[in-house]
């Protein structure tokens, strides 16, 4: 039964794609969120983690370290989107 969760964790958990603008990548990942919450309310303690399934949860590690990455550069992005607003506002001639 772990590895059949687990497999199903890296199913719901495809990378991150490239490319989208921020509202999407937020999106996509509380999706994300939703079906891995689901998957993991099927869970029956206690679960053996067989050494043959550290692999899966490996890729899921990497998977998951590629959607904060992503979503740090989106963080990233919007708190300079919003510091050159900032700045414009300060420069702005007021009327």
């Amino acid at each position: 039964m772990t590895r059949e969760l687990l497999t199903q964790l890296i199913d719901a958990t495809p990378p991150p794609p490239a490319g989208l603008e921020v509202d999407d990548l937020l999106a996509a990942f509380e999706a994300i969120i939703a079906r891995r919450a689901a998957i993991l309310d099927q869970l029956a303690p206690p679960l053996a983690l067989a050494d043959a399934d550290r692999a899966l949860v490996a890729e899921i590690e990497r998977r998951d370290a590629a959607w904060q990455a992503a979503l740090t550069t989106a963080l990233e992005l919007v708190g300079s989107q919003r510091h050159g607003t900032d700045q414009l506002r300060a420069y702005a001639p007021r009327l």
